[in-house]
C-alpha cells in the first residue's frame, strides 16, 4: 500500500506540459508576423508596371521598332526628323503634316540608368525611364536619340535628337516616360512625358507650330500629344 500510495504521489505532483507559444494554433510569433510583412511588401513594390501595347495588342519590345501616331490620324502623321528655326542641324522632333505619313520608326529602351530597371526585360512598361531614337539616317551625321533642350524657343523646350549641347547636373535630358491617356480606359492610348526636369520631374509633351507657322514639333507644352504605337516592318 504504502509503494502505490507513492506512485500516486508522484503522477499527481508531475507539472502539465505547457504548449509552446510557437506551436499554438491561437497564436502568431511576433517575429513570423513581422517577416510575413516584409514579405509582402516586397512582392508589391517589385511588381512590374503594366506593359505598353501597340495597336495590334502586342506588347511594346525593345527589339522592335514603332512608327509613333497621333490617335486621330485626322490630326496629322506619326513623328519625323526635321529642320527648324534656321538650324540645319540638329535636327528636331516633329510630326508629318500628313495624315497618310507615319513618319520614321522609333526604337524605345530602358533607360539603364534607372534604378527600376531590369537589363533583361525587354518588354517597354507605363511609367518607366525610357530612350528614345529614331531608327533613320541624317544628313547631320549625329546620334538621332532624343532628348529635351535646355534652351527656350519662342517660349517653350523642344525635343531635339544629337548630343546633348549643355547637360544639366542630374543628366537627364534624354529620359522619357510613356504614360495611359487618362480618357481611354481600354484603347491602346498614350502620352509622351519628358523627364529631365529639376529633380527628375516630368512634363507632358505635346505639338506645336513654331512662329513662322511652319512645321509642327515636340515639345514641353499643353495639350499633350496623344499617340498609338504602330509596329514598323523589321529591319534585320
Amino acid at each position: 500500500m504504502s509503494h502505490s500510495r507513492h506512485q500516486s504521489t508522484l503522477l499527481l505532483a508531475r507539472p502539465r506540459t505547457q504548449p509552446s507559444p510557437a506551436m499554438s494554433s491561437n497564436h502568431v510569433h511576433p517575429l513570423l508576423l513581422l517577416l510575413c510583412i516584409l514579405a509582402i511588401t516586397t512582392l508589391s513594390c517589385g511588381a512590374d508596371s503594366p506593359p505598353i501595347y501597340d495597336t495590334d495588342g502586342h506588347e511594346l519590345r525593345a527589339d522592335a521598332d514603332y512608327y509613333v501616331l497621333p490617335a486621330n490620324r485626322a490630326h496629322g502623321g506619326g513623328l519625323t526628323l526635321a529642320p527648324g528655326h534656321g538650324r540645319r542641324c540638329p535636327l528636331f522632333v516633329a510630326q508629318e503634316p500628313s495624315g497618310n505619313s507615319d513618319g520614321f520608326p522609333v526604337r524605345i529602351t530602358a533607360d539603364s540608368g534607372a534604378a527600376d530597371t531590369a537589363p533583361s526585360d525587354q518588354i517597354i512598361r507605363l511609367s518607366a525611364d525610357v530612350r528614345i531614337h529614331f531608327r533613320a539616317y541624317t544628313t547631320c551625321v549625329q546620334s538621332t536619340e532624343w532628348h529635351i533642350d535646355s534652351e527656350l524657343l519662342f517660349g517653350r523646350r523642344h525635343v531635339i535628337t544629337g548630343p546633348v549641347r549643355y547637360p544639366s547636373p542630374g543628366g537627364r535630358e534624354n529620359a522619357f516616360r510613356v504614360e495611359k491617356y487618362s480618357g481611354a480606359a481600354e484603347a491602346r492610348e498614350y502620352k509622351l512625358m519628358s523627364c529631365g526636369g529639376d529633380g527628375g520631374s516630368c512634363q507632358d509633351l505635346g505639338v506645336f507650330r513654331d512662329g513662322k507657322g511652319g512645321a509642327w514639333f515636340l515639345g514641353a507644352t499643353e495639350p499633350y500629344h496623344v499617340v498609338v504605337f504602330k509596329k514598323a516592318p523589321s529591319t534585320v
